[in-house]
């Protein structure tokens, strides 16, 4: 595009946004974020738009989610407008929001055959192949950008250069990624013979991946929930068996979202859940307090339907409570009611299960078994929040305590 100032770059984004057909809130939030850019340069000095003073606000963005001040939505809320204004930037054209990862990204018929074949390769998880999409995609629309159409001249300086580019714009947890999806694209570029090398070595750098520790629930607030609920209710016995399952089983709420009539196995008092996160296969005790509350659910609560899921909407059509974020707006409804903060999320009951277990001398192993987690360090977090036990590694201050400074800045 015409180098042109802000307030007329501003101003013909706002108006190739409304010739997009794009809506009047989206419209908005776009322009809110270019501003922000806009204001970020002019507080500098600079009248034309920086690669780094853009980067800076992005790494800022991320830093928040970090910190916990801002959701993974909003988060991909505003990067989302963030692109596609800087796509505008530099084409001049407006991109429309897409289905998945990866896709607002176009690539040449060749890459894209290319990207079509790996992530068709193997059977990956879909949240694993979303994120492989987004890597791939962005990898060679990066080529793309330095004139390379296939990957016939594409060489290790390349990757590195891209590594290197990734690394000024994303954080730590961001590069573990990108590094980890890289290797697995050129192990299959190596295997059909589109690359030279698998460049394993080169793939195989260790990031220090920054980990946050959330905030846990105390059991006497796991308590104060379940009390408050009123089972007289059948939106109280759907909400309470909802949370027992939380509560007592540490199931997330994905997998409480589809649970079906079918898992349940009354006989053999079990609950048989494919976890949605690692498509794994994990079987619960279905102790008296599940099985008493979702016993309630299903014979005074439930719609009588031939649906198959466990939880139902109360009012017609009787569909499936399918999202994982209305099982959170439950959590989020019975928190409100009990009096306790509203902006933890359903999560909270598992970590607060498993701390209660490792608190109370449980081997993480089984606490890994009991949540169904594939490595040990997904469960090895929670046992930074056991402080009783923390307690007995803390050290005294004997012997090393400060040494008193005098008036005249003599140490007595």
């Amino acid at each position: 595009m015409a180098q042109k100032t802000f307030d007329e770059l501003l101003q013909s984004y706002e108006s190739a946004l409304t010739l997009k057909g794009i809506g009047y809130a989206s419209r908005y939030q776009g322009v809110v974020h270019a501003n922000q850019i806009f204001k970020l340069h002019e507080n500098k000095g600079i009248t034309q738009l920086d690669e780094e003073i853009i980067a800076e606000y992005i790494r800022g963005i991320e830093q928040r989610l970090f910190n916990g001040e801002m959701s993974k939505r909003r988060y991909q809320f505003r990067i989302r407008h963030i692109n596609r204004f800087l796509r505008f930037c530099e084409t001049g054209e407006i991109d429309r929001a897409y289905t998945h990862k990866g896709s607002r990204y176009a690539l040449t018929p060749k890459f894209e055959k290319v990207a079509t074949a790996f992530l068709s390769s193997e059977n990956f998880h879909p949240n694993t192949r979303n994120d492989m999409r987004w890597v791939t995609h962005k990898y060679f629309t990066w080529l793309t950008d330095k004139g390379h159409e296939d990957m016939s001249a594409v060489d290790v300086v390349l990757l590195q250069k891209f590594l290197l580019d990734c690394a000024n714009t994303h954080p730590p947890n961001t590069m573990h990624n990108i590094r980890l999806y890289l290797k697995k694209l050129y192990v299959y570029l190596y295997s059909e013979g589109m690359s030279l090398a698998t460049h394993n070595e080169l793939l195989s750098f260790r990031t220090n991946r920054e980990t946050k520790i959330f905030p846990t629930m105390p059991m006497s607030d796991v308590t104060k929930l379940l009390e408050s609920i009123d089972r007289r209710t059948k939106v109280g016995k759907r909400s309470y068996a909802i949370m027992v399952l939380g509560a007592e089983l540490g199931l997330r709420a994905c997998d409480v979202a589809s649970l079906k009539l079918g898992d349940i196995d009354w006989v053999n008092g079990e609950i048989k859940v494919i976890q949605s996160k690692t498509n794994k296969a994990v079987v619960l005790p279905l102790t008296q307090k599940v099985g008493e509350a979702l016993h309630d659910y299903i014979l005074n609560a439930r719609p009588a339907t031939k649906e198959v899921h466990m939880f139902l909407r109360l009012r017609k059509p009787h569909t499936p409570l399918k999202a994982a974020v209305t099982i959170g707006e439950v959590y989020r409804d019975c928190c409100k009611v009990a009096g306790l903060p509203v902006n933890k999320r359903f999560h909270s009951l598992r970590r607060s299960l498993a701390t209660s277990m490792v608190t109370n001398g449980v081997a993480v192993t089984t606490v890994a078994q009991v949540l169904g987690d594939n490595k040990i360090n997904s469960t090895k977090n929670y046992i930074s929040l056991d402080t009783v036990h923390l307690k007995r590694c803390a050290l005294s201050f004997e012997g090393i305590a400060p040494l008193a400074v005098g008036i005249g800045g003599d140490v007595q």
